[in-house]
């Protein structure tokens, strides 16, 4: 299946990327009121990078929630702004793809830390009434990622940005495993990009002039795996679902962790838990996951009703045990590929990467992961193998 003619047709990343933004909003926007948005973290890169740009900088640290984007998309529209640059990361992005479609205006991307996928993206990931949710959005016209900005950035978030990278082998192997067990269609080529991607970051030295540009890049070319795909889908498995429900603060209480450092933490989790598969028989263990108010409750509490919609109609009303063992020889192959649980940690740990979840201020405990692994998959509609599998084992 051939990739679909991208949204964002234009990607500047290096040196002189700062100068083709400006002349690229002088030919393409001219004639526009352009607003950078940012954080107080950020402001100073707009100020400095966009100077003849109004500016709207949220608070330092600020996550994407909705009343936040409603209001952006307000200013928006009621100052007759054009055009927006988001100056920042995750959720500087996310908030402006958000509020920019809403007031059906086009944005810009300038990154400002090679931390997270999201900079070309397709979707917006928002907090909306305490829920996590990823939204159909319009990605940018264009990216300019400019060194002087990213390579800046504290290491903390190119570390962040490694661990997002990470992740990918389990949402690839999340999506071929649906495609196995429920005929989900799979594109070659987008999975062909992604692996690319993990192999670019994975083949410099860490300690190497190029690795925060070789992050980037890999970012970028996750991102518009998504774009491409139309959905998360080829970038979001399991590792980002318990990632969101640790978001939602409904099993803990406020973190203070980057979005990649809590997907590094929860691929490792994920990662054990289908090596640990190998070990059973998936279709004799596979029991049909509950959606029901009884069970969803008193974990997702006030927002069980959105669970139980997003889980409905049932993903997995057509799988039986029988399907099961069918897929079993290539879901087996598929976890045997991954990597061993032991030399992705190593490799983290070398990076300095959270490798614990203690690291990322949640409880080290094995309760603590189980409760995870059983409640995540409930988060999205999407097939993976951890909704299939009896999470005590």
């Amino acid at each position: 299946m051939a990739l679909a003619e991208p949204y964002t047709k234009t990607t500047e990343i290096g040196e002189g990327a700062l100068e083709k933004a400006h002349r690229y909003m002088s030919e393409e926007m001219s004639g526009l009121k352009g607003l950078a948005v940012c954080d107080k973290n950020t402001e100073y890169i707009a100020e400095k990078a966009f100077p003849d740009l109004e500016r709207y900088a949220f608070e330092a640290g600020t996550h994407a929630y909705g009343d936040l984007g409603d209001g952006l998309a307000s200013y928006i529209t009621d100052n007759g702004i054009g055009y927006a640059v988001a100056v920042g990361s995750g959720s500087v992005t996310d908030l402006t793809r958000y509020a920019a479609h809403a007031a059906k205006k086009p944005f810009i991307s300038y990154p400002t830390a090679a931390s997270v996928d999201g900079f070309v993206s397709s979707v917006a990931a928002m907090t909306i009434k305490a829920r996590k949710t990823t939204l159909p959005s319009t990605p940018p016209v264009a990216l300019f990622a400019d060194p002087a900005a990213y390579m800046t950035a504290p290491r903390r978030l190119t570390v962040s940005g490694v661990c997002d990278i990470l992740g990918k082998y389990i949402s690839i192997f999340d999506w071929q495993a649906a495609h196995y067990l429920l005929g989900e269609k799979l594109n070659d080529e987008i999975i062909d990009l992604e692996r690319r991607a993990v192999e670019k970051v994975l083949s410099l030295d860490p300690a190497s002039d190029d690795f925060t540009t070789a992050v980037m890049e890999g970012l970028v070319m996750t991102g518009m795996a998504i774009q491409y795909h139309g959905s998360s889908r080829p970038a979001s498995g399991a590792e980002h679902h318990l990632s969101h429900l640790w978001e939602m603060r409904l099993i803990n209480g406020e973190i203070d962790a980057l979005h990649g450092e809590q997907v590094g933490v929860s691929t490792l989790i994920v990662l054990d838990r289908y090596k640990k598969a190998l070990c059973g028989d998936i279709a004799e263990e596979y029991e049909h996951p509950q959606f029901t108010r009884e069970f969803l409750e008193p974990v997702y509490g006030p927002i069980t009703d959105g669970i139980i919609e997003e889980n409905t109609p049932d993903p997995l009303s057509e799988l039986t045990k029988e399907r099961i063992s069918a897929a079993q020889p290539d879901i087996r192959r598929l976890i045997e590929a991954l990597p061993d649980v032991g030399w992705l940690r190593g490799y983290m740990l070398a990076l300095g990467c959270k490798t614990r979840l203690s690291e990322i201020e949640l409880p080290d405990t094995a309760e603590f992961a189980a409760k995870s692994l059983k409640y995540a998959p409930f988060v999205r509609r999407r097939i993976t193998l951890l909704k299939i599998l009896r999470a005590e084992n």
